[in-house]
């Protein structure tokens, strides 16, 4: 056998060989375009003709295989009119790739349907094909468009939920205002009449006690005492009225002074020790609502103790961080039950019996409103039969 045998044998087998290549891939194109859940249409780029649809397509469409062929675009339904063929075809040769995010399709039965649209050029046997992709996307539109409108619903839903915040925010701050006013003006008018009742109570027990039996001067004296707490509590009121109503303008405050100088006010008879640790530091806040602070937390310190216990008040300072200090106020008083932690800065709150001991139930309240109002703030720690330790927390001057 001649070398030129060899050579047509071999030639012979690569054909065959190549050609069964090719039959092998057409029928693995076929499968995949058969089965592909997207539609398939290949077009003849002289007639702009569909030449091949997959099933799918003609699922989506409801046109059997065979009217699907033969047929332009724009007659099942793909594109608008024939014109609009013509256009796409336009671009699809210059470009030789074409693609429509949120294409129209309406099917044989008139359904409208909405796809994303995706048609190439290429080269098959030295001809060119048109192959065009159509994913039906009316679900995910669908849902798009909900969220869409969702969305717009809720930006206005908010839009007038804000509009309403706003105005009742500003009625509410209104009536906080009138309501503010109404507590100053009634609690400064009351103390005349009141001061007045004080007064001729007094004249009576001074100067006609002996003419009233035991029981009439008993009387007297309830009444001047009554009186009292009833001044104590409208002075509280009015305090409170003032930490909520005055500017709150914030400067240096020596703290140190000021504490000893509250100190200092109480009178020789007053059985409280006070001790003062090092020297306290200066801080930003307001110097009448520091007053009050600790005018009230040192009170409060030397006041409720258990009977014939000798008051002790230790007062320290503890730095935080470089900008901020807490300075504590500690006891050696009847301490608060846990259950009771969470009422101690409540307006008119009263955890001890009145018989016991004295006060209205503003004075803590007063501490928190003027700490806020420095843009301080106050706690404390507590256990019940171990005294308290209360605290303002502020920022170095």
């Amino acid at each position: 056998m001649n070398v030129a045998m060899l050579n047509r044998r071999a030639s012979e087998a690569n054909r065959l060989k190549s050609a069964e290549a090719m039959r092998v891939s057409e029928i693995r194109y076929r499968r995949l375009f058969e089965a592909a859940r997207d539609g398939i249409l290949i077009l003849d780029p002289d007639t702009r003709k569909i030449v091949d649809a997959n099933p799918f397509m003609s699922e989506l469409l409801g046109y059997p295989h065979e009217e699907l062929l033969g047929k332009e675009l724009w007659e099942i339904g793909l594109l608008k009119d024939e014109e609009a063929s013509r256009a796409a075809f336009r671009e699809l040769q210059e470009k030789h790739f074409i693609r429509y995010e949120d294409l129209p399709l309406q099917t044989e039965t008139g359904q409208r349907r909405d796809v994303e649209f995706v048609s190439n050029i290429y080269k098959e046997d030295g001809q060119n094909i048109i192959q065009c992709n159509i994913r039906d996307i009316t679900e995910r539109k669908q849902t798009t468009d909900a969220l869409h409108l969702a969305k717009d619903q809720l930006a206005d839903q908010t839009a007038k939920l804000e509009g309403l915040v706003v105005e009742r925010t500003a009625k509410l701050q209104e009536t906080i205002a009138e309501l503010q006013a109404f507590s100053y003006s009634v609690s400064h008018d009351l103390r005349a009449p009141l001061r007045s009742m004080q007064g001729f109570a007094k004249i009576l027990v001074d100067d006609y006690s002996s003419k009233l039996d035991e029981q009439g001067v008993t009387y007297l004296q309830q009444i001047i005492r009554s009186s009292a707490r009833l001044d104590r509590l409208i002075q509280d009121v009015l305090s409170y009225s003032k930490v909520l109503h005055v500017k709150a303008l914030v400067r240096p405050v020596a703290l140190d002074g000021l504490v000893r100088d509250i100190i200092a006010t109480y009178p020789n008879g007053h059985k409280a020790e006070f001790h003062v640790h090092g020297k306290l530091p200066t801080v930003i806040g307001n110097e009448a609502f520091l007053t009050q602070c600790f005018s009230n937390l040192l009170g409060n310190a030397s006041k409720f103790v258990a009977a014939g216990t000798v008051p002790r008040v230790e007062i320290r300072a503890e730095d935080l961080e470089p900008s901020m200090v807490r300075v504590w106020i500690e006891d050696n008083g009847i301490g608060i039950a846990p259950e009771n932690h969470q009422r101690v800065f409540r307006m008119f709150e009263r955890i001890n019996l009145a018989a016991e001991y004295e006060g209205t139930g503003i004075g803590l309240t007063i501490v928190r409103k003027a700490a806020e109002r420095m843009g301080a703030q106050v706690g404390f720690e507590s256990e019940l039969g171990k005294g308290s330790r209360f605290w303002i927390q502020l920022q170095k001057g």
